[in-house]
């Protein structure tokens, strides 16, 4: 299956751009997108981000489905 991957703030900086395009096989989790982002993008290998699954955090084992959103977001600190 086919993803587009949302970046946001430093993410998107590290990556050089604002959204990434992955393919990703039929059933996959939150777990494996990790894994098969340090494969395409070692950039994010110390980087810290939650995913966001719908604009809801997701957790490693939740599935990933064809027509998803899904957003890599950092840290965010206000004040």
């Amino acid at each position: 299956m086919n993803l587009r991957i949302l970046l946001f703030a430093g993410l998107a900086e590290t990556c050089g751009s604002t959204c990434l395009e992955v393919e990703l096989p039929a059933v996959c989790t939150v777990a494996d997108l990790r894994n098969h982002l340090l494969l395409v993008q070692p950039k994010l290998k110390n980087a810290t981000y939650r995913v966001a699954v719908n604009s809801i955090y997701a957790e490693d084992h939740q599935a990933l489905f064809l027509g998803v959103e899904v957003a890599l977001i950092p840290p965010v600190s206000g004040g």
